[in-house]
Parts: C-alpha cells; structure tokens; sequence
C-alpha cells in the first residue's frame, strides 16, 4: 500500500476536539478518515446494523484517483478493481445499435480510471478507519443543539454527547439536513426519472458487458460482472407519482405499468422484478443547497450535494468532497466558520458542473425522450467507438 500523503495534515492539525459522523457510507467513511488524519476524535453512528451492502459497482476516475490515492487506497483498489465492461445498446429484436468497447486501465495516466464492487470498496474503507474511530452501528442521531463552543447531540440509544463539529455524511434523504436546515422538499429537484434497481446474483448475460434497450422515455439496463447482474429499470414522468415507499408490491406495480408488452428481453426481467424481495426504487433527485452549512454542522456527498445516480459519480463526489472539507480544516485551523466558506466556494463549482452534466449529458443517454433522440444517441456513440 502506498505511503499515506495525509501525514502532511496529521502534523498541520491544530483544532483538535471531538467530531460527529451521521452515516457510514462512502461520504462518512472518507470525512472519518481525514477528520482522525486531522486530530480529531472521530465518532460515528450509522442507523443501520452494519455497513449498508448492495448496489452497483462504483466509479473511480479522475479527481478520486488523487483522492484514493492521498489515502493510500488506491493498490487496495486496483487489486479489487471488475474487468473493464464493453457497452452495447440494444433494439428490440436484440441487435447491437452502438457499441463503446472495453478500456482497459492505464496506470499514472490522466485516463486512470477503475470500477469496483461497491462493497469491497466500502470493505476497504470501513479497514482504513475501524481501528481509529468509535463506529456505532443501530444507532443515530434525534437532535441536534449547537452551543457557545460546540454542539450537543442526542441519539436514538438515549445518550447525549458533545462535539465540536457535526458532518451529515447520511444521503440523499439526510436526517441531519432535515434536523439542521428544515424542509427537505426545498432542496430536492426532481429530474423527471423514475428508476428501479436489483442485483442478482447470478449471471443473465455474458460478464464484463453492459446491455441497455431503450424506447421513447424509458430504458432497461443489465450490467454482468462477476457473477452478477444489476438490472435497471428507468422510467420519465413529467410529474411526481405519489406512492407508499414501504409498499413493495405498489412500486413492482409501477414497473409492470410502464414496461408490459415492450419487446427485448423485457418479459424476463419483469418476472425477476415480480420475484424481488430487496430492490431500490425512487426518483432520480438533485440535492441543490445555497449552502452546505449551517454553525458548526456541515453536509458532505448526497447530503448536500447528490448530483443523481444519472451522474455516475456519487461514490467519487462523495470521497472528493471529504477531503476538499479535510483541507479547508487545514488551512483555516479552528476557524470552523472560515473552513467551511472556503470548503463551498471551492468545490461548489466542481458539484454545479457534475450536477449540469447529469441533467445535460446523463439523463439523455441513459433514457432517451423520442426515437430521433435514441437514434441520435446511438449514431454519436458509433461515432465515438470508431473514433477510441
């Protein structure tokens, strides 16, 4: 493993006191290391029993390489790194439209880039802090109250602590933003997209390939590594569709209306819709913020600034914005309030541009409006595979 660049802060630490973690995702586990990199005694409290497992692979390319490898995770990384996927968008009687091939990796390149199972990566991270930090899983935060020199906290369990500063490190549906900042329904855009995701775990098409069909306004997606699948449903709608989250049966329900009698393989895989028990389902959402911190408490990754799953950087904005918070820290000292206006200002830029992306670029390759618009996709991704 490489040497570890965070010493340069490890030294530079001056504030010291007590930092709160709320989640112990990718944003928690990556502020938990720089804040301890810092000095900081660093808690954690995860509502969850454990670490939050499943989902698709996660994308490591570009700023995140730098990141992961100040954090001297990046041979853990490349060891655990899925073989590079080929793309091929598909018609209806299963014919290849467009294909992007495989790339595979260029170590030290500006090209650097890796997939990896979400939960090895977690697995990598949760290593890097679990020996250093008070992890508390079960657990999490009812209230927040901030005082002359610190904020006071009270947790599910019936304790109460006290810490100089709080990180809502805790998603897209952060309970910290909502405890802090208010009304949740003022920071979350809609972007028009439903979608629906299962893995499964076992092989439905060849792996290291990434199949996707689509027809006006919606798109079925099946990603093979290892020996699995990830098969996604997306759906557009002009308006929100009002449903029971904890109703699994009504959201099968929602698939079923949108994709029965659709060509493909799409029978198929509206049985495996019918046979899951443990699926994701929800709008896709931008989380858009004025600001990304109120006191003493701050927001880092989906909590503050999720740019949509049509992004494919929610993993990476995650670790990024830790460590840009982690240098604010470093430079501003124990000015909390100084940190965190330089930790806005600075990354704040980087988010709106992957937030504009996601709107501009994702959601119309992913799922196309009209037919023009899926032909024009595919032509430009011919375009771009002849071109590599």
């Amino acid at each position: 493993m490489e040497a570890q660049d965070g010493g340069r802060l490890r030294h530079a630490a001056q504030a010291g006191g007590r930092v709160l973690i709320s989640g112990a995702s990718f944003a928690g586990l990556a502020t938990a290391y720089w804040m301890k990199t810092l000095g900081y005694d660093v808690t954690v409290v995860e509502i969850a029993a454990g670490l939050r497992k499943g989902g698709t692979p996660v994308d490591i390319r570009g700023e995140t390489i730098g990141v992961v490898r100040r954090m001297g995770l990046l041979d853990a990384i490349r060891r655990k790194a899925l073989p590079p996927r080929r793309t091929e968008f598909k018609n209806a009687d299963d014919i290849t439209q467009a294909r992007i091939p495989a790339r595979p990796a260029v170590l030290d390149s500006p090209d650097e880039e890796y997939e990896i199972d979400r939960d090895d990566l977690l697995d990598i991270m949760f290593g890097a802090v679990c020996a250093d930090v008070d992890i508390l899983f079960g657990t999490s935060v009812l209230r927040l109250q901030e005082t002359s020199d610190g904020v006071s906290a009270w947790f599910s369990d019936g304790a109460r602590q006290d810490f100089t500063l709080v990180f809502g490190c805790d998603g897209t549906r952060s309970s910290t933003r909502r405890l802090v900042f208010g009304n949740d329904e003022d920071v979350m855009h809609f972007m028009g997209l439903y979608s629906f995701l299962k893995v499964v775990d076992r092989r439905l098409i060849e792996s290291n390939v990434t199949q996707i069909f689509s027809v006006p306004g919606k798109t079925v997606m099946l990603n093979g590594y290892d020996d699995k699948t990830d098969i996604a449903f997306g759906f557009r709608s002009d308006r929100e569709i009002p449903y029971e989250h904890r109703d699994i049966e009504q959201q099968k329900q929602l698939i079923r209306d949108q994709f029965e009698g659709l060509g493909w393989r799409i029978p198929d895989l509206l049985k495996e819709v019918d046979a899951a028990e443990d699926f994701y389902f929800d709008k896709l959402c931008q989380i858009r913020m004025p600001a990304w911190s109120r006191g003493r408490v701050a927001l880092v990754g989906d909590a503050g600034y999720c740019p949509s799953p049509a992004a494919g950087m929610g993993g990476s904005m995650a670790i990024i914005g830790a460590a840009a918070l982690a240098d604010a820290l470093e430079r501003h000292g124990d000015d909390h309030v100084a940190a965190f206006r330089d930790y806005d200002e600075g990354l704040r830029p980087f988010v709106e541009k992957v937030q504009e992306d996601a709107m501009s670029f994702g959601l119309t390759m992913f799922a196309p409006e009209t037919e023009a618009a899926i032909a024009d996709r595919d032509r430009r991704l011919a375009e771009m595979s002849a071109e590599r």
